[in-house]
Parts: C-alpha cells; structure tokens; sequence
C-alpha cells in the first residue's frame, strides 16, 4: 500500500509541477514581449501601424459639366472647359498640374502652373484654347503632376 501512494503523490506532485513551469513559460513569454515592444522602436512602430486606423487619402480630378465638353474641331473658335481638384488628402496640398493638347503626339501647352488646396477643398479652374493648326483629331489632356493623374477629352473632325 505505500507504494500506491507514494505514486500517486508522485502524479499530483508532477502535474502540479507542469501547471506550474507552464504558468512560468507563459510569464516569461509576456514579459519578453513586452520587453521587445518597451525596448525595440521598431516594434512599437509595427504594432502601431498595425493596430491604428488610417484614413483614406486621395485626390479627385474631374471635368465640370462634362456632357458640354467641346467635341468638334473647329478652327480659330475659342473652347472652354472647367475641371476640378478636389483635395481629400487629409492635409493641405500644393498641386502642379499642366493642361495641353496633344497633336498628332505633339504636346502642345495650354497652361502650367500650381495651385494650394486646403484639407478637404477644391478648386475648379476654368481654361480656354483655340485650335489652328489642321488636324482630324486633337486629345485635351490635364495632368496632375506629383500625383500622376490625368483626365482628357477627344475633339473630332476637323479636317
């Protein structure tokens, strides 16, 4: 009979060490986690990337009114139009933009310049041209530069 027990005092005690050294692994493991957040700044950077929402940021560029955009060639006759930037970068923005014309894989400059947009504003530019060179197809392109974003439109049929 004494060995039965000084077995099964073996088991508890076994078990009880087990539960103990996993208690002790898991502890350590926090605090080595820990230890590396606390002291690695790359760390803390990962898991505050990780674990903070950024917001979305863009900008838009479109044409106002865009069922009037000019459509034909006509030559000597002043066109307009009117895009918009519309800054949705969560910060104010400086944006270069250049609106030309490409003919015939010619590029032709209408205007460049550069304008500030507030957080979350906008700014619609209104420009004009003229064609008088001949040609059956011209494309209007406006380009923002540092975001490398573009809209054009196709004028036809002047030839």
């Amino acid at each position: 009979m004494k060995k039965t027990k000084k077995l099964k005092r073996k088991k508890i005690n076994y078990k009880l060490i087990i539960k103990a050294e996993l208690l002790m692994l898991g502890v350590f493991f926090i605090f080595g986690i820990y230890q590396l957040y606390a002291y690695v700044p790359a760390v803390r950077e990962a898991v505050a990337m990780a674990t903070t929402v950024m917001p979305e940021t863009f900008t838009e560029l479109y044409f106002e009114n865009h069922l009037s955009l000019p459509n034909k060639i006509v030559y000597y006759k002043e066109n307009d139009f009117k895009f918009t930037i519309h800054n949705l970068e969560n910060k104010d923005m400086e944006y270069p933009y250049e609106v030309y014309i490409d003919l015939n894989g010619e590029k032709q400059i209408i205007e460049q310049s550069s304008i500030s947009i507030k957080k979350n504003g906008y700014k619609t530019i209104s420009e004009d041209f003229t064609i008088i060179y001949p040609t059956a197809r011209v494309k209007v392109i406006v380009n923002l530069i540092n975001k490398n974003q573009q809209i054009a439109f196709w004028l036809e049929g002047g030839m």
